[in-house]
């Protein structure tokens, strides 16, 4: 056999492979993807065809008012607020507190770095759930109960996870870039700030997504401490609209004459989610193959 069609021979094998293995992921997907595409069809339809058997899986009409409908059934604008809030200023917490705490334990050298790094990994060990009432009663003896600050200032604590993570992140990247910087007289925290921050676009990245995912979609740390109607986030208010749906004696029907307009506001609260993974994901395997998690 020649060269060309021995080549020709590989380059079908490997194709027919591509194929098969795009076709067995495709099909694992469905059980993931299938929920997400029920969401999306009855979010938009009309009451008439969430019910109809079979099922109507390409509204006809579509009925995009079903979001305006449902934004304007409850203060969403308002839990929107509290959602961006609980989000966005814990996760600059979480990015860049840990990426200080992280070049400390990569970098800089100092008496009992290494235990006290795995004392900060050995937290990792321990469930959230078993330090919530004693944490609850510091925050309650704070005066912090029905105010964002049990949310927002433990992020800038850093997070033994994040810490972990930009410290493998760190030991990738060669030390004669600081110590250029140095000799040039730059101060720990420039060479830091200047050299390594910009390196480590990808690490902070997935920092920021895995924060904004979590914060996001907490529900538990605001129904503990948020009380007050007006400081409920996106979550608690999502829960809050079903419950209206429900009504007092309303039971399942009414539930399902509006389920509809239930599935229209929990598009809408997911949407931020699901956008910053699709445009965002290439940095979750990037971070991975840059860092090797070398310890």
């Amino acid at each position: 056999m020649s060269v060309g069609r021995l080549t020709q021979s590989r380059r079908f094998q490997d194709s027919v492979a591509k194929a098969v293995a795009l076709l067995l992921l495709s099909l694992f997907c469905i059980p993931f993807v299938f929920p997400l595409i029920w969401l999306v069809s009855t979010a938009l339809k009309t009451p008439a065809q969430v019910y109809v058997s079979p099922p109507i899986w390409i509204p006809n009409p579509v009925r995009l008012r079903n979001f305006a409908e449902a934004w304007n059934a409850a203060p969403f604008g308002r839990f929107l607020v509290n959602s961006l809030i609980t989000t966005f200023i814990p996760m600059m917490g979480d990015v860049f507190v840990s990426a200080m705490v992280a070049y400390s334990f990569a970098r800089v050298r100092w008496p009992g770095r290494d235990k006290i790094f795995s004392l900060c990994l050995a937290t990792m060990i321990l469930p959230g759930i078993v330090t919530f009432i004693p944490t609850f009663i510091l925050f309650s003896k704070l005066k912090w109960v029905n105010t964002f600050l049990p949310l927002v200032v433990p992020a800038f604590s850093g997070s033994a996870f994040y810490i972990f993570m930009l410290r493998q992140f760190m030991l990738t990247l060669p030390e004669g870039l600081e110590e250029a910087a140095k000799i040039d007289g730059a101060s720990t925290f420039q060479a830091f700030a200047r050299i390594i921050l910009p390196l480590m676009s990808p690490a902070l990245a997935t920092v920021a997504i895995f924060s904004f995912m979590s914060r996001w979609n907490d529900f538990f740390g605001p129904m503990i401490y948020l009380h007050r109607p007006h400081l409920k986030t996106l979550m608690l208010g999502l829960a809050t609209f079903e419950s209206m749906l429900t009504g007092v004696g309303g039971g399942f029907g009414l539930v399902s004459s509006r389920l509809h307009l239930l599935m229209a506001i929990t598009l809408l609260v997911d949407l931020p989610c699901i956008l910053v993974f699709l445009l965002f994901q290439k940095y979750f395997v990037r971070d991975v193959i840059l860092s090797g998690f070398k310890l």
